[in-house]
């Protein structure tokens, strides 16, 4: 969990000298490691760290472990052996989903083990010198479809229709048929993946559990806050990545990502880091209203960034992206804090 939270933090300062930031400041980590830290060191590890507890098993720490060690790689050694160790760490993640599917074959696990072999794939083309514009999809179907896989599983209580599962399922298929076609015509690709995301962000507000636990208090009423706005996030995606496409670089590609990478991802974090944070650590978060002020932020912050994107206001988008890593730093204060005005009781 140290590791992650060293991926975090470093994968942020990465992206804030991306954007030109910290040019003064002596600490040398390139703009380009932003992407791998925060996919692979940050949600590799911590993806991998909380499906390995489940199992208890010990083989399913070394791709957690691999993911933890390549920071130290990536950052003080070499970028290339880091990526080679970001590709093994993403390989036993992979096989720790599937032993996962072997135990219980159940569609969400099968869902979940298609996220690590996006993350493995994606990993793997990086690694053989693939630019990040063409494999971001398979880094961003990793924390997607993980998180549309648990999604599926804890709404089992909601009892949706089989009619609705299977469209579930084809929504799913039609995201990898669309990551894969991006290789062969990308503006095709790049739509199939969008409709996907369309498609199954307006499932889950209509099936998530989230529309009745908002009517709940404190952590559940929270989560469920978190949970719907992120897919409101899904839905900005999918409409924008119709109109807009996916381009190599700029503004409108800085606004695709972070709108799925900030905008749903964190969201999901936010949400869950109340069940996750205890399950691996047994620390318990107590709730304060607190949380909700870098959930505001966040949302609020992401706004700003991708109205500069698409404007063409870049001082503004600097506002945004500052903001966006305040509010995240924010929650994490608030947690660490939290835990430990718990144990001092």
């Amino acid at each position: 969990m140290a590791f992650a939270a060293l991926g975090l933090l470093t994968g942020l300062y990465a992206g804030l000298a991306k954007l030109g930031f910290l040019g003064d400041v002596n600490v040398n980590i390139p703009g380009g490691l932003h992407g791998p830290l925060m996919i692979n060191a940050f949600l590799g590890t911590l993806i991998g760290l909380e499906r390995a507890a489940a199992l208890e098993k010990r083989w399913t720490l070394t791709g957690p472990l691999l993911t933890a060690v390549s920071v130290i790689f990536m950052l003080f050694v070499d970028l290339q052996y880091g990526s080679w160790l970001f590709t093994a760490g993403s390989f036993f993640v992979t096989l720790t989903l599937l032993h996962i599917c072997f135990i219980q074959p159940k569609i969400y696990h099968y869902i979940m083990a298609v996220g690590g072999a996006s993350l493995f794939i994606g990993n793997l083309l990086f690694s053989m010198g693939a630019p990040v514009f063409e494999i971001v999809i398979w880094w961003m179907g990793f924390p997607v479809l993980t998180i549309f896989g648990e999604r599926l599983e804890l709404n089992r209580i909601m009892r949706p229709p089989k009619k609705a599962q299977w469209a579930f399922v084809a929504f799913i298929f039609i995201w990898i048929l669309g990551t894969a076609l991006m290789h062969i015509n990308g503006v095709h690709g790049w739509h199939l993946v969008m409709v996907s995301t369309l498609a199954t962000a307006i499932w889950l507000i209509k099936y998530d559990i989230a529309r009745k636990t908002i009517k709940s208090v404190q952590w559940t009423k929270y989560s469920a806050w978190c949970l719907l706005s992120g897919y409101g996030w899904l839905i900005l995606t999918g409409i924008f990545g119709l109109i807009y496409g996916l381009p190599a670089a700029g503004p409108v590609y800085d606004a695709m990502l972070h709108m799925v990478f900030v905008g749903f991802v964190f969201s999901m974090i936010f949400a869950h880091a109340s069940v996750i944070i205890p399950s691996l650590s047994g620390k318990i978060i107590p709730w304060s209203r607190y949380f909700y002020l870098p959930l505001v932020l966040l949302h609020g912050s992401l706004i700003i960034r991708i109205t500069g994107d698409f404007l063409g206001f870049y001082s503004i988008r600097s506002i945004g992206s500052w903001i966006n890593v305040l509010a995240i730093l924010m929650f994490l204060g608030g947690v660490l804090v939290g835990i430990l005005r718990n144990r001092s009781r």
